[in-house]
């Protein structure tokens, strides 16, 4: 059963993917800025001179930091690639960073349609090779670096991981798919199940899709449809989040499994009784906080050696 307080919470909230034009789904997210969030040890904001031009990056810093070089997570957000803002995600940054006791750098990477397919993987995959390169000046050891992200983020997280594999790119501690779109979700028990009803439908991929991928792109590719690589050996060790109450929560399952059989350091998080965007509702759930206080905690046990 889903839990009450957010069942309850969800007959008036925001719906990603909605018969709505993008504009009012953008407006109506500010429903998760917190008027009063949670305490953090300090907040800096940063612009990055990127590939499609300043990528602005939300770096937030624990009241107890370890002690040396920290531990961080480089964030992406999510909201189908259409939708989603640093201030709507405010809050969850703060639990995270307090709970890991890690620096997050939280990407405000640009949105579809106004920037399509990929350069929202050009710009995450910009923030991670920045990192490393400029770790000891940011105080960030560079053997401690995780990505992450939720919904289209963990998307993200997922296939800028294997982008950097084949490239020989930086190598992360970890990976942190949350309810990750790793592929479509229209024929699985769990697409069908969630139709509607809950914070995203199901049709709402083919909106996502729509304004993210230029005419012609084949979106069965591993750097839209990551369940699709050929190979998903050598790739970080992993902390995968699934939700019951979600379209996505079988192909992040079937991911979470193709991680585990090619020989994967792999720790998977399944929630029954919440929705997709739990990191986002803490303040209208104390499962949804429970939840994700834990998703921090596991964060920081991985980051810290």
């Amino acid at each position: 059963m889903k839990d009450p307080e957010i069942a309850e919470w969800l007959k008036t909230g925001p719906v990603l993917g909605a018969h709505k034009p993008i504009h009012v789904q953008r407006r109506e997210h500010d429903a998760f800025i917190d008027p009063e969030p949670p305490p953090v040890g300090a907040i800096e904001f940063l612009g990055l001179k990127g590939p499609h031009g300043t990528i602005p990056v939300r770096v937030y810093s624990p009241t107890d930091p370890r002690h040396g070089a920290a531990p961080a997570l480089i964030y992406l957000r999510g909201g189908g690639f259409v939708v989603g803002s640093l201030d709507q995600f405010e809050t969850a940054m703060r639990r995270l960073c307090e709970g890991s006791r890690a620096q997050i750098c939280a990407v405000d990477y640009k949105l579809a349609p106004e920037y399509q397919w990929p350069t929202q993987i050009e710009e995450g995959e910009f923030v991670v090779r920045w990192l490393h390169e400029h770790a000891a000046e940011r105080g960030v050891d560079p053997d401690r670096i995780a990505l992450g992200g939720d919904s289209a983020g963990g998307n993200l997280t997922c296939t800028i991981s294997l982008k950097l594999r084949e490239e020989g790119g930086p190598r992360l501690k970890l990976q942190m798919p949350l309810y990750p779109e790793t592929a479509m979700p229209f024929e699985t028990a769990a697409g069908v199940e969630n139709i509607s009803g809950g914070y995203v439908d199901t049709a709402g991929v083919l909106l996502f899709l729509w304004n993210l991928l230029p005419p012609g792109t084949n979106y069965t590719q591993p750097y839209v449809t990551p369940l699709n690589a050929p190979s998903h050996a050598d790739l970080p060790p992993a902390l995968l989040v699934t939700c019951g109450f979600d379209m996505l929560r079988d192909v992040g399952h079937a991911y979470a499994r193709k991680l585990a059989a090619s020989g994967n350091d792999i720790l998977y998080l399944h929630y029954p009784d919440l929705p997709h965007g739990i990191v986002q509702m803490t303040r209208h759930s104390r499962a949804c906080l429970h939840a994700t206080e834990e998703i921090a905690r596991q964060l920081g046990e991985r980051l810290r050696t």
